[in-house]
């Protein structure tokens, strides 16, 4: 039988839980939390001279990146990209301009997101950093707190929300 990573958590939480009841009921303390960063680190060790780990085994989906790097285009149905230990190339300067406001959601953790717009679009940049950089067109960088960047023109067409936490956003302009 193949030990998977359900199997580990689950033993390590029955592990966990008995060590808690011992410490209740019995008065033996026993470092819980120790053991767990222990059991994880010889896992990952097995697991690493096994062979069997591997990025390739990291899910990465049509509107999200996790330890890679990608390109994506356009504005997607759910209006919302996440990048988690990742890199990832957002081009919207392909967007046309319609009737109807779009809006886009981007998610960094631990990440590098770069959101490529062109010039001339009519577009409402808000950016949220918590230990991370965002920079936006015309000088505008925060490291921790809010930033925004609004295109000259009077009527936005597209929004963009990017949250930025122990990463990277910036914003490249084309012509």
């Amino acid at each position: 039988m193949k030990m998977g990573i359900g199997i580990f958590l689950g033993i390590l939480l029955i592990l966990a839980g008995s060590a808690i009841i011992l410490r209740i009921l019995f008065n033996i303390d026993i470092p819980v939390f120790k053991l767990l960063v222990a059991f994880i680190l010889i896992y990952i060790g097995i697991r690493m001279l096994s062979g069997d780990f591997s990025i390739k085994n990291i899910h990465t989906g049509q509107n999200a990146v996790i330890f890679g790097e990608t390109k994506f285009h356009g504005i997607p149905e759910n209006h919302e990209y996440t990048i988690l230990f990742a890199q990832a190339r957002i081009d919207l300067s392909d967007v046309e301009a319609s009737d109807e406001l779009k809006s886009l959601k981007i998610n960094t953790i631990f990440g590098e997101s770069e959101l490529i717009i062109r010039k001339d679009q009519s577009i409402l940049i808000k950016a949220d950093a918590a230990f991370a950089s965002a920079r936006l067109p015309g000088n505008n960088e925060t490291s921790f707190g809010k930033v925004q960047y609004q295109s000259r023109s009077e009527k936005i067409m597209l929004e963009v929300e990017s949250n930025v936490v122990f990463g990277e956003f910036r914003v490249l302009e084309k012509d």
